[in-house]
């Protein structure tokens, strides 16, 4: 009988060790698991951190720069235009904006087919005002849905722009900072998403910098 007893005893020792050994273990990877988090989250926000720093100093500075630039003027806007953009016609033309702010829109359509140009030139002191929160499109993620539609940040050929989608007359619209200067809003109907990029590319917004110099 004291055999059995004590047999019985070292088995019952033996699972309280592997019982505790078990214990000791989990806590020891919980504790390693916290850490890793703890670090993963510390660089997360550190990251986040330098980003907003950068996008900050990154918006003060081209801000400054361009208010010591001179506005493009409705003579250079109009030299620059085209007259059709892939095979649509020019249906109105406006240069307007406040004083010693460039502005201009302007809108090619044909049957139920348009596309409608809108640029704020950010050259100049109030001209940098108003384009200042355009410079917020390359930092953001936006990737929401609405009815019949989307709104989300997607980079095609080099340019981050928000891009905005209703399936009521297949609407597209794009609004983008270009070359750190130029707020555009391009918006087309009936005319589907790869088209509506192809017209970006057919503006030649560079052109219109060039001439500028």
């Amino acid at each position: 009988m004291r055999t059995i007893h004590y047999t019985r005893y070292l088995l019952l020792i033996s699972v309280f060790l592997f019982s505790c050994g078990d214990t000791k273990e989990q806590v020891e990877n919980e504790s390693n698991a916290k850490v890793t988090i703890e670090r993963v989250s510390e660089k997360t926000a550190s990251k986040t951190k330098d980003k907003q720093t950068n996008k900050s100093k990154y918006i003060k500075s081209n801000m400054e720069r361009l208010a010591t630039l001179t506005p493009l003027t409705e003579a250079e806007f109009m030299a620059w235009r085209p007259e059709k953009l892939m095979g649509l016609p020019t249906t109105n033309v406006n240069t307007y904006g406040p004083p010693n702010v460039a502005m201009f829109d302007i809108t090619y359509q044909a049957n139920d087919e348009k596309v409608r140009l809108h640029i704020v030139d950010g050259a100049g002191e109030r001209g940098a005002q108003l384009t200042g929160p355009a410079h917020l499109i390359a930092f953001q993620d936006a990737n929401q849905k609405i009815p019949m539609g989307y709104i989300k940040t997607v980079t095609e050929n080099g340019i981050t722009a928000k891009e905005r989608y209703a399936q009521v007359n297949e609407e597209y619209q794009l609004d983008f900072l270009y070359d750190d200067r130029l707020y555009v809003k391009v918006k087309t109907t009936n005319l589907g998403r790869e088209k509506t990029w192809q017209a970006v590319e057919a503006f030649h917004f560079e052109t219109l910098l060039n001439n500028n110099q």
